[in-house]
């Protein structure tokens, strides 16, 4: 995180709301991080249109010196993992993937099973009955190796839980 308001060049002051998106690098395959002030984003504040967004969330500005909670909520990677469904793009099943371990690890999704390349998981507090949420698993599929895996898995936890983009 820059502090800084990426279309305005403002400072984001700690507790404000701002919208945090990721952007492709299509030559490294690496995500770019910018920060835009929620103020900046309602009057239409984008990335440049030659850039691809990723993902975008809404977060607080964190305050200096106190200890760094994660940029996104759980609920934002929620969101997030939600925003991702339907994609047929490899790096977007690949990322939704290691958002729903991410989800599982925080017992906020429930795993039921595997079917095929897919795992099988539930919301936490799911009803009886309720349809498992399918996900992609690249690994069984054969299209990421588990260094690979491990490798996405670091850029994604890097990309959400630190606070230094």
């Amino acid at each position: 995180m820059t502090g800084r308001c990426a279309a305005t060049g403002d400072e984001l002051v700690p507790g404000q709301t701002m919208v945090v998106v990721l952007l492709e690098r299509l030559e490294d395959e690496e995500l770019d991080r910018l920060d835009f002030s929620l103020d900046a984003w309602h009057e239409g504040a984008r990335p440049e249109s030659d850039r691809h967004v990723f993902a975008t969330w809404k977060t607080e500005v964190p305050e200096p010196g106190k200890k760094q909670d994660a940029l996104i909520s759980a609920d934002g990677m929620a969101d997030l993992f939600e925003q991702l469904e339907g994609t047929e793009d490899p790096r977007r099943l690949a990322f939704r993937y290691v958002l729903a371990l991410m989800l599982m690890r925080k017992r906020l999704l429930e795993y039921v099973g595997t079917e095929g390349n897919d795992l099988l998981v539930l919301p936490k507090g799911a009803e009886e009955g309720t349809e498992p949420t399918r996900v992609h698993d690249p690994q069984a599929a054969g299209e990421l190796d588990e260094a690979a895996l491990s490798q996405l898995a670091e850029q994604v936890e890097q990309v959400l839980d630190n606070p230094d983009g």
